[in-house]
């Protein structure tokens, strides 16, 4: 297989800059972590540094009932029991990263004297805040990973992620996260099972994972075409081609997903889909298509911001959107007649329901595979 993806960013765990110092100030976290925001959130709005700093001070209340903050549009206020403990005014550049920063630093330093609860937990106050401003204050899916917590999310918690074997003379690939092995997962069973009369790949609560392995795993079974597309800033696209071999030898094949199919194994089920290479069986999955790039702040945690959003090979989003199924099995466990119902399954009434544990699923594709024989 060419190395031509291995460049390419992991879609949701991605990379990450060496500015970690041995130490540092939490006034140097924030004023960090604000301006690359600023500096490199695709999606970045001029309220969005006050709106950060605002939701990490109210999240002074997670670690003291007793204190809260309030923001009247000029000012930001902090309360101990109802008695006002510091009053300042907003800066008058609502952007003055440098400004939110020390702002931020000030009310702090005031929660402390006033709280014994924060003054004791003082070593979880930075993470805290700055969880909880950039949380809940951007897309969603950009995010703050306290110290440690992101080779957490890299190593996808420790998921059993690959998984193959032969059932009734087909083969079946479980893949619940694409690591650096999974490539080479899937070309060992398609070469130790080369007599099988056809595949499921099952993506069934698959987290996603690195994106370059996701590419390489959805061009094994595809002779060439576009598998995904990139956004650019300029609002063009970056086009991801598949080679001209098939690997399974085009055989039948069948791909399950279903709600929790999210990330890079939405990328190989959109890629098969448009391809018509083989069926996708389940439910419509959870949509997101955007990228993240990790940078790494001065106090070790590491901040994820949304760069960019990737489509089908038909330029259609799957950002909150997700993966529709061609036959859609929400809400069934069994039929009378599996033949009359796979041709009254319609692609466009599927709703999102897990179903990673459902035996229907894999009856279903057992009979589209056993058809095509």
């Amino acid at each position: 297989m060419k190395n031509k993806y291995f460049a390419i960013i992991a879609l949701g765990v991605l990379l990450s800059t060496n500015v970690k110092a041995q130490e540092y100030t939490d006034a140097k976290v924030y004023q960090t972590g604000l301006k690359l925001v600023q500096d490199k959130y695709l999606n970045y709005q001029p309220d969005d540094i006050e709106k950060m700093a605002i939701n990490g001070l109210k999240a002074l209340h997670k670690m003291d009932k007793n204190l809260s903050v309030a923001n009247d549009g000029k000012r930001v206020t902090l309360y101990y029991k109802g008695r006002v403990v510091r009053s300042r005014l907003k800066p008058e550049d609502r952007q003055d990263v440098s400004a939110w920063s020390k702002l931020t630093e000030n009310m702090v330093k005031a929660a402390q004297k006033a709280s014994k609860e924060v003054e004791k937990r003082d070593f979880e106050v930075l993470d805290t805040i700055m969880e909880n401003g950039i949380n809940q204050s951007l897309d969603g899916v950009s995010k703050y990973y306290p110290e440690g917590q992101s080779e957490a999310v890299v190593a996808r918690g420790g998921i059993k992620s690959f998984s193959a074997g032969m059932q009734d003379n087909i083969l079946y690939i479980k893949i619940a996260a694409f690591n650096q092995h999974t490539v080479a997962n899937v070309q060992k069973a398609l070469a130790e099972n080369p007599n099988c009369v056809g595949i499921i790949l099952d993506l069934r609560g698959s987290v996603g994972g690195e994106l370059s392995e996701a590419l390489q795993v959805a061009d094994m079974f595809l002779s060439g075409g576009i598998m995904v597309l990139e956004s650019k800033p300029d609002g063009g696209f970056t086009y991801y081609h598949a080679d001209e071999e098939d690997q399974s030898q085009d055989k039948p094949l069948v791909i399950l997903i279903d709600k929790n199919t999210t990330s890079a194994a939405e990328l190989v089920a959109s890629a098969m889909q448009a391809q018509s290479r083989g069926k996708l069986v389940g439910t419509a999955s959870y949509g997101k298509g955007s990228k993240q790039e990790l940078y790494e702040l001065p106090n070790g945690a590491v901040l994820g911001l949304t760069q960019g959003y990737f489509y089908t090979a038909g330029e259609e989003a799957l950002d909150k959107k997700g993966v529709t199924p061609d036959i859609c099995t929400y809400g069934q466990e069994e039929v009378p007649d599996m033949e009359k119902w796979i041709n009254q399954a319609k692609k466009a009434e599927c709703k999102q329901e897990a179903r990673e544990k459902q035996d229907f699923d894999l009856e279903v594709a057992k009979y589209i595979i056993d058809s095509q024989v």
